[in-house]
């Protein structure tokens, strides 16, 4: 028990006992700093000094900006802005991927499909040629010309301006719904379809042909394609219920799918020998 008490006597001594830090010219050895310090004081100088940086350090990564040069240390919001932003990266890419597959569909169906002539061959009316004049009519043309024509009034028939046909004349394509063209037609801005909204929820197909194609896209419309004679095409997208298959053979007018929404949304394209034309050109909305 003496020489515990002793040692930590001695110990204590040490501790205070003074140390001169000396700074002096080695030519003259004339002093030039010096500097009374105990083992304590260095000893406690240095315990607060590391806790002061240990402080200092904790602040910054905490506080300012510089966390961020950190590995592994990032903000929580630009940890969401990047889930989000691959959430958004993932989903252009299915689009486009589903788009890709869309095109190759299309570009398929102009290429490689055939169609027999004697199960979608349009309505058609036959010209019959008057020995008087030179152009055609039939049951469809207009009352007033058939009237000018059975007539005997040959100047008013002489001022009227008829297009005549070489080809064969083709029925009125059916409308495929009734409504309101919200989104017109302008491939100069990649709209080469028409958008309608109507309250009323049947689709029909616009002429005879077959069903080529009946999918669902990402947005979970419905996708109906039907190939016409003639190198002519339709495109139906919509959601709601779809009551056709891939190979039907459907005529005009024929209800090929409905909506099951109070407000009915179509998207219509329509393609003419391999170019998409502007609808509103060919059917009545």
């Amino acid at each position: 028990m003496r020489i515990n008490k002793n040692f930590s006597i001695k110990v204590k001594h040490q501790l205070r006992e003074k140390y001169k830090l000396v700074i002096m010219n080695s030519n003259t050895f004339e002093e030039k700093l010096s500097i009374e310090l105990t083992p304590l004081f260095v000893f406690v100088f240095i315990t607060i000094s590391s806790l002061f940086l240990i402080v200092l350090t904790t602040l910054i990564i905490t506080i300012t900006p510089l966390r961020e040069w950190i590995p592994g240390y990032g903000s929580a919001k630009h940890g969401q802005k990047i889930v989000q932003l691959q959430k958004q990266i993932d989903s252009l890419n299915r689009n486009i991927e589903s788009y890709e597959l869309y095109r190759q569909e299309i570009q398929q169906i102009f290429l490689n499909e055939k169609i027999g002539e004697d199960t979608t061959v349009f309505q058609t009316i036959e010209p019959v040629k008057n020995k008087e004049k030179t152009f055609a009519f039939s049951a469809d043309d207009s009352l007033l010309m058939q009237i000018n024509i059975q007539g005997n009034n040959t100047k008013a028939l002489d001022e009227k301006v008829v297009f005549k046909k070489n080809q064969r004349s083709y029925t009125l394509l059916f409308t495929p719904l009734k409504g309101q063209v919200v989104s017109v037609f302008n491939p100069l801005e990649n709209r080469y379809g028409i958008k309608v909204i109507s309250y009323h929820h049947s689709v029909y197909a616009t002429a005879s042909g077959n069903v080529v194609y009946v999918a669902k896209g990402p947005d979970s419309k419905h996708i109906i394609v039907i190939q016409h004679p003639d190198n002519t095409l339709s495109l139906y997208r919509f959601k709601g219920e779809v009551y056709v298959k891939h190979g039907d053979i459907v005529n005009t007018g024929q209800l090929i799918g409905k909506g099951l929404y109070e407000e009915m949304e179509l998207y219509f394209e329509l393609w003419m020998q391999g170019k998409a034309v502007n609808p509103e050109h060919h059917i009545t909305f």
